[in-house]
């Protein structure tokens, strides 16, 4: 397995024409994916909705970001400043992260890259960063809460069923149970 110094990598806001990167990254975890038996995103239904041309219009858009070393594109996720997903829950300044992967031969990238759109959020004035997960995927989900991402509700469309996720970047704010 490779070794490489998280130190040393960069969030890169990718450029028109990059949204190649971002699905080939997201087209080897969910091989990595399928390989360990893990359900997270099906194939079909997920490249059906986030295609290359899904990440082709994020980066076009300024939304897709990108952790790089000086070799290669790590991690990257969809960076929204509104969610349908959130819509009635709370209006206060927030960035929403989409389609957050990394590559499994690169430990701790992804959580490096949720460090750093965290320190980009509070420089942006945001007062959350905020995700969602698969409802059930006991893993993922308390990933995330050991990271600080508290739960904030549910998501639901089918076939995909999701537990919203935040964490307080400013100040705090109440803390919803999960079910």
């Amino acid at each position: 397995m490779p070794q490489i110094c998280l130190q040393n990598t960069f969030l890169h806001q990718a450029s028109p024409g990059q949204g190649g990167l971002a699905f080939a990254l997201i087209e080897r975890r969910i091989s990595w994916m399928e390989q360990h038996g893990i359900e997270q995103w099906p194939r079909a239904h997920y490249l059906g909705v986030f295609n290359q041309d899904y990440f082709e219009r994020a980066a076009g858009q300024g939304q897709l970001w990108l952790l790089r070393d000086s070799k290669a594109v790590l991690a990257c996720a969809v960076v929204l400043e509104q969610d349908e997903r959130w819509k009635g829950k709370d209006s206060a300044p927030a960035y929403y992260v989409h389609n957050l992967a990394s590559l499994p031969q690169y430990p701790g990238a992804g959580g490096r890259l949720l460090v750093l759109l965290e320190e980009k959020a509070l420089r942006d004035g945001k007062r959350f960063l905020r995700l969602d997960c698969k409802t059930g995927a006991r893993k993922i989900n308390a990933y995330y809460r050991r990271r600080g991402y508290q739960f904030a509700g549910y998501f639901r469309s089918e076939p995909y069923n999701g537990n919203l996720r935040q964490k307080p970047l400013a100040g705090t704010t109440p803390k919803r149970a999960e079910n």
